[in-house]
C-alpha cells in the first residue's frame, strides 16, 4: 500500500504539480524587491548562491521558474518529490544532505562554481532543521569559491503554517506577497571552523531580518 501511495505522489509531482502551481501563481500578487542583484551578476556571468529558509521554499520556486538554478535537495523520499517538481520548473536538483550524500553533492556544487557561471540555491536549515538554524555548507561553499550569498526574505498577507518541523509557509490564493533579495553577503576566503560558524550565525540574523523587511513591504 505504501508503494502505491508513493507512486501516486511521484506521479502528481511529475505530471500535475507544474500546471496546478502555475495556476496558483496566477492568483498571487507578487512583488519582487532588489531584483537588480541577480541582473548584475548574470550580466557579468558571475556565480552566486541564493539562500532562504526551508519554510519559504514555495515562493522562490514560483519566481525562479526556468532559470536553471541548481538546488541542493535531500536523497530521501521527500527530496525525490521536490526534485521532480524542480525539474518541471526547469531547475536542477543536486541530491545530498548532511545525513546522506552531502559530501558528493557539495563537490558537484563546488565544481560548478569553480567552472562557472553557476547559480545555486540553498535552504540552510534543511532538510530536517532545526528551524532557522543555518548549517555550515552554504557558508563554506561561499568561502571556498568566492561566490556571494544572496539571502532571501518572504512574506505574505494571507497564509497558513503547516505543522511540520519548518512550519512551512503556505501562501493562500489571492494573497499579496513579497520576495525580498538582500544585499550580497560576502564570505572571506579560507575560513576556519569557528569563523564559518560565526558567518553562519550572521546569515541567520540577516535572513530573519529580511523576512521582517519583506513584511514591511506588504
Amino acid at each position: 500500500m505504501k508503494k502505491i501511495y508513493q507512486k501516486l505522489i511521484l506521479f502528481f509531482a511529475t505530471v500535475l504539480a507544474r500546471p496546478i502551481l502555475l495556476l496558483y501563481r496566477e492568483t498571487l500578487s507578487i512583488k519582487i524587491i532588489n531584483k537588480r542583484y541577480l541582473k548584475k551578476f548574470r550580466s557579468r556571468n558571475q556565480n552566486f548562491i541564493l539562500s532562504f529558509w526551508h519554510e519559504n521554499m514555495i515562493l522562490p520556486l514560483l519566481v525562479h521558474d526556468g532559470q536553471g538554478i541548481h538546488a541542493l535537495v535531500s536523497k530521501h523520499f521527500d527530496g525525490e518529490i521536490i526534485t521532480r517538481i524542480l525539474r518541471s520548473f526547469r531547475l536542477a536538483a543536486v541530491r545530498g544532505s548532511s545525513t546522506r550524500g552531502g559530501k558528493e553533492a557539495y563537490q558537484v556544487l563546488k565544481r560548478g562554481m569553480l567552472n562557472g557561471p553557476f547559480e545555486a540555491a540553498f535552504t540552510p536549515d534543511g532538510p530536517t532543521g532545526p528551524r532557522r538554524k543555518a548549517k555550515l555548507g552554504v557558508v563554506r561553499l561561499s568561502s571556498e569559491t568566492g561566490a556571494p550569498i544572496i539571502p532571501i526574505g518572504v512574506a505574505a498577507t494571507r497564509y497558513y503554517r503547516m505543522g511540520s518541523w519548518d512550519r512551512l509557509l503556505l501562501i493562500l490564493p489571492f494573497s499579496r506577497c513579497v520576495l525580498y533579495y538582500g544585499s550580497p553577503f560576502r564570505v572571506p576566503a579560507n575560513l576556519g571552523g569557528e569563523e564559518i560558524q560565526r558567518y553562519a550565525e550572521k546569515l541567520e540574523e540577516i535572513t530573519n531580518r529580511l523576512d521582517d523587511e519583506a513584511q514591511r513591504w506588504l
